[in-house]
């Protein structure tokens, strides 16, 4: 455990010395706090699930972004090389980079309860369950999405590929309730439940089922199995 946070700690405090993730912060605040207020003051919306929906697409560009780099990079530059060569097992190094890239959403994340105050000052009959669970909902959407980009990022050496490809990973868990009115009714229910749209929904609407939690845990400690057992055959691969 030691090991995953020198990691983490270390990936943190790079990424907050970069102009880039300044940038970003930016960017973020400036899509969000536009549709915040359009629901807000013009519709007179006081609540945050609207906004949830949104930031809930922004985290489909925004976490590939922050994990292209975090192995691809080190293969890159040959340092992931070294890193193997260390006392350290593969597992700590997928979530150090991990748990790195989970500071950084909180670190976003925080940033927007500048609306939820302005939401406490100016509206009434805030349902406080819902924005508690619909913060809880981001964060766990939030990390499976960045267990996907993790191991998007074990597979080629080149950033740009390792954004594309955990774009398209995580998409594909996004659009799957786009297409339920196309799939048969005897396949609805088990493809309905690979929706993170179908469980973020229920945590948006204030619903804590432990269903919806376990499901965001499984995804994530999959697709982190799955980068590890890449590293680890890539690594046999060498060894040959």
């Amino acid at each position: 455990m030691k090991a995953i946070w020198i990691i983490a700690k270390k990936e943190y405090q790079l990424a907050m010395r970069s102009v880039a993730t300044y940038i970003v912060l930016t960017l973020f605040l400036v899509v969000s706090g536009l549709y915040f207020s359009s629901t807000v003051f013009k519709i007179g919306l006081a609540e945050l699930r609207s906004l949830f929906e949104i930031i809930h697409i922004i985290l489909l560009f925004y976490i590939p972004a922050i994990t292209m780099g975090s192995i691809a990079r080190e293969r890159q530059s040959g340092t992931l090389e070294v890193l193997s060569t260390l006392p350290l097992k593969l597992s700590s190094i997928v979530w150090g980079k991990i748990l790195a890239a989970l500071m950084q959403l909180k670190t976003l994340i925080a940033f927007t309860l500048v609306f939820l105050v302005i939401i406490m000052v100016f509206g009434y009959g805030i349902d406080y369950g819902a924005v508690i669970c619909g913060y809880l909902g981001l964060i766990l959407a939030g990390t499976a999405y960045i267990a996907i980009g993790v191991f998007a990022s074990s597979l080629p050496s080149n950033q740009i590929l390792a954004f594309v490809l955990a774009l398209l990973i995580s998409s594909a868990f996004y659009v799957i309730k786009y297409l339920l009115p196309l799939i048969p009714l005897n396949l609805l229910a088990p493809i309905q439940y690979l929706s993170f749209d179908y469980h973020l929904s229920s945590l948006l609407r204030g619903v804590l089922d432990t269903r919806d939690i376990l499901f965001f845990v499984a995804v994530t400690v999959i697709f982190a199995l799955l980068a590890e057992f890449n590293l680890q055959s890539r690594n046999l691969m060498q060894e040959r």
